[in-house]
């Protein structure tokens, strides 16, 4: 199943793969465009069935974690969490990042939190957030994601 978006002016295949739930990788395959001959007002095919709570980030030479979570719109501390990174860890040219969808809230676990508790802090219901995670254990840590 397959949807068509029209390119708006700014419009980048990360952001538009951001904004659908899908990566940039597969609109290339699908499209057979780049960013260079992305224009406003074309129409691009969107598959409807993938929606991914990630996408994933090659890190360029400069890079920074600080920069990179500005860019995505991502909580500098979420994505140090979801990567497994500490503040004082390096990232190096070519190392993989994975970065949240846009329509994905994501929250990490700490001590003595309750399902409640988390689904109040993402504006989610108890329910939504059970269906849209396969285990709940509430450990420190632990990704919890909700649909927007």
């Amino acid at each position: 199943m397959y949807s068509i978006y029209q390119v708006q002016s700014g419009d980048t295949l990360d952001s538009i793969a951001n904004k659908v739930g899908t990566t940039k990788q597969i609109l290339l395959t699908i499209n057979g465009i780049t960013d260079s001959n992305l224009m406003p007002g074309n129409y691009i095919v969107i598959p409807m069935n993938v929606n991914l709570p990630f996408t994933t980030y090659m890190v360029q030479k400069g890079d920074n974690v600080y920069e990179i979570a500005r860019k995505y719109n991502v909580d500098y501390e979420t994505l140090l969490a979801i990567n497994g990174l500490n503040k004082d860890d390096y990232i190096y040219p070519n190392q993989e990042l994975i970065i949240p969808n846009s329509n994905f809230n994501i929250y990490v676990t700490k001590d003595n939190d309750s399902l409640a508790t988390v689904a109040a802090k993402l504006g989610a219901s108890q329910t939504d957030l059970i269906r849209d995670n396969a285990t709940i254990y509430l450990l420190p840590e632990q990704l919890i994601l909700y649909h927007k």
